[in-house]
C-alpha cells in the first residue's frame, strides 16, 4: 500500500509539473487565453525588486532570483521579505518574514512578467559584457518551479530583442540597428537560448518580445525610422519561437497602439498584441477599438499603473488614494473588455500592473528616492515602498493599491456595479 501511495504521489506530481499548452482563441465571447483548454485572465505584476544603492546606470543591479545574503539557502525576496506594518522602517517583533511569493498569492496575482533572462551561455554574455552581475549566471529554474507549484504563479518570460542595445551587440551610443544582419543574428540567438532553456518548464505562460522598442527615444534603436524592417524582424522572431515551441503564444510588447497597422501588415505570426499603456485614468478609453480596427489580435496590457505617480512633494510620500484609484480604473476597464464583458470589443486577456516595489536608481542617486523634473516620478511606481531604504531589499510597506488588488483579484466582481461605485468616488487628495 505504501509503495502504491508513493507511486500515485509521483504520478500526480509529474502530471502537475508538465509544461502547459497555452493558446489564444477568438470565441463567441471574444478573445481568450486558454491554459490546457481552460480560460485564463492574466492578473499580473511587473516584478522588480531592486536594492537601494544599486543602479542599472553603473551595472550594479543583481538578479533578484540570486539574492541570498544570509546564506541560509532561501531566496531573500521570495521567502524572507516582511511587511512593515507601522511604517517605521524597522522590523518589529510582530512583523515576521512572509516573502514576496506569499504576498503575491494573497494579493491574487497569477502571473509575473520577468523582463529578461539570465544565462551562463558565453556566446550571449559576450554581447552584454557589462551586465554580468545581472545576467552572468545560469537561470534559477528551481525557484520559479517552487513559485509555480506552491503559489500558483506563472511567468511571462521575455527577451528585449535589442531594446536598450541589449542582445544585439550594438554599442549604446549607436543603438540597435534592425537592418544589420549581424545584430539580427545576435538577437535571434538570444531568443533561441531563452526558448530552448525554458520551453518545457511548467511555469511558462507566454513569451514576450521587446519592451516598447517602438519608442526609440527611450529604447535606443532605429525601429521608428525603419518600421517595416523592425516589424519584419518581429515576425521572424515570432515564427522562430513557434518552430521551437508550438505550445506557448508570443506577445509583442509595444509602446501604446502606435505602429499597429504596420504590425498588421508585416507581423502576422505574433499571437498577442501587448502594450505598455498609462492612459488608464478613467480606463483606457479607445485603446481597445484602435487595436480591433487595425490588428485583429487579443490585447494584453503589459504595463499600466500610475503613469505620473501622484507624489506629495512636500512630504515625499505617495498619495495612496489616488494611486489606488488609477490602478483600479485600469483593471476594471480590462475586465470590462475581457471575453463576455459588458464593453465591446472583447479583446482583453488581462493586464500586468507596474510595478512591485519602488526603485531608487532611475531618476538620480540610487541612495535617495528622487523626484523627476517632468513629474514622471520613475522611482515611485511601487505597489510596495521600501521605507527609508535602510532595510532594503526585504522591507515591504504595502500601499493601498495592494489591498485594492487583493479585493479585486480574489473575488468575482459585478463589473457594472463596480463602475458605478468608482464613478461615485471622490479623490481624497
Amino acid at each position: 500500500m505504501r509503495l502504491f501511495l508513493i507511486l500515485c504521489f509521483l504520478a500526480s506530481f509529474t502530471a502537475n509539473a508538465h509544461a502547459a499548452t497555452v493558446k489564444v482563441e477568438k470565441t463567441g465571447k471574444g478573445w481568450q487565453l486558454l491554459v490546457d483548454g481552460a480560460p485564463f485572465l492574466v492578473k499580473g505584476i511587473c516584478y522588480t525588486s531592486n536594492e537601494v544603492g544599486k543602479s542599472a546606470h553603473d551595472n550594479t543591479l543583481r538578479d533578484w532570483m540570486e539574492i541570498d545574503d544570509d546564506n541560509d539557502g532561501r531566496n531573500d525576496l521570495a521567502y524572507q521579505s516582511w511587511v512593515d506594518k507601522n511604517l517605521n522602517s524597522a522590523r518589529d517583533e510582530d512583523e515576521p518574514e512572509v516573502g514576496d511569493f506569499q504576498l503575491l498569492k494573497d494579493m491574487g496575482a497569477n502571473t509575473l512578467r520577468i523582463y529578461h533572462h539570465p544565462s551562463d551561455n558565453p556566446e550571449l554574455l559576450a554581447l552584454n559584457p557589462a551586465a554580468t552581475t545581472l545576467l552572468g549566471h545560469a537561470p534559477n529554474k528551481k525557484l520559479l518551479r517552487e513559485m509555480h507549484e506552491k503559489y500558483g504563479i506563472w511567468v511571462m518570460m521575455g527577451d528585449l530583442i535589442g531594446a536598450y542595445a541589449v542582445g544585439s551587440g550594438a554599442e549604446w551610443k549607436n543603438g540597435t540597428d534592425y537592418r544589420d544582419p549581424v545584430q539580427r543574428t545576435n538577437m535571434m540567438k538570444s531568443v533561441e537560448n531563452m526558448v530552448l532553456e525554458f520551453k518545457d518548464e511548467p511555469y511558462i505562460l507566454i513569451w514576450a518580445i521587446g519592451n516598447e522598442n517602438n519608442l526609440t527615444h527611450y529604447t535606443q534603436n532605429n525601429s521608428a525610422k525603419y518600421p517595416e524592417d523592425y516589424a519584419k524582424f518581429v515576425n521572424e522572431v515570432a515564427r522562430r519561437i513557434h518552430e521551437l515551441d508550438p505550445n506557448h503564444p508570443v506577445c509583442l510588447v509595444n509602446g501604446e497602439t502606435m505602429m499597429a497597422d504596420v504590425y498588421a501588415k508585416f507581423s502576422p505570426d505574433v499571437d498577442i498584441f501587448g502594450m505598455n499603456s498609462y492612459r488608464n485614468w478613467q480606463g483606457f478609453n479607445t485603446l481597445w477599438k484602435e487595436v480591433d480596427a487595425k490588428y485583429d489580435k487579443p490585447v494584453l496590457i503589459t504595463e499600466y499603473g500610475t503613469g505620473y505617480p501622484p507624489v506629495n512633494k512636500t512630504k515625499l510620500a505617495m498619495r495612496e488614494d489616488r494611486q489606488a484609484r488609477m490602478h483600479e480604473e485600469g483593471w476594471l476597464d480590462i475586465e470590462a473588455h475581457a471575453a463576455g464583458g459588458p464593453k465591446q470589443p472583447n479583446n482583453a486577456i488581462g493586464g500586468l500592473a507596474f510595478e512591485w516595489t519602488d526603485n531608487w536608481w532611475q531618476s538620480g542617486q540610487p541612495l535617495t528616492q528622487d523626484l523627476a523634473a517632468n513629474d514622471w516620478h520613475f522611482e515611485w511606481n511601487g505597489i510596495a515602498g521600501q521605507g527609508d531604504g535602510t532595510q532594503s531589499p526585504r522591507i515591504r510597506q504595502l500601499r493601498k493599491v495592494y489591498f485594492m488588488y487583493k479585493e479585486r483579484w480574489n473575488t468575482s466582481s459585478d463589473q457594472e456595479g463596480d463602475r458605478a461605485a468608482i464613478d461615485q468616488k471622490t479623490d481624497k487628495d
